[in-house]
């Protein structure tokens, strides 16, 4: 069994505190993760799978999928302490704030195609 997740190091629960309030406050949800914990648990395989025949590196990354989902499923708390342990904090931290300029985005986008409907209703 492949076992994508690392013990948290101490040292990043500061790190853990301070995006799991910046992810909160920009209204970054689990779903807005998703995809990136999905990435590192791929990029983890990979690395994992090292110089293993094919059928052995399919079944590395079927099982870093399931268990990318079982993160993701967890939400934030999860998500956020993952992200850190496979990548860094900062890059964590960027990950966060382009998930939320990306839903941002797509929230605004969609705001402005249904801006000509205003007063349609009335």
């Amino acid at each position: 069994m492949l076992d994508i997740e690392t013990d948290t190091d101490p040292r990043e629960a500061q790190d853990i505190h301070h995006l799991l309030l910046l992810a909160r406050n920009l209204g970054v949800d689990a779903v807005d993760l998703d995809e990136a914990v999905h990435d590192a648990a791929g990029r983890y395989a990979c690395n994992a799978s090292g110089a293993v025949d094919d059928d052995a590196a399919d079944a590395l990354y079927d099982a870093a999928g399931h268990a990318a989902a079982d993160i993701d499923n967890a939400g934030l708390d999860r998500q956020v302490p993952y992200l850190i342990s496979q990548y860094s904090a900062a890059r964590a931290e960027r990950i966060i704030l382009e998930a939320a300029w990306e839903r941002d985005a797509t929230t605004t986008d969609q705001l402005q195609r249904c801006r000509p409907l205003q007063g349609a209703l009335r």
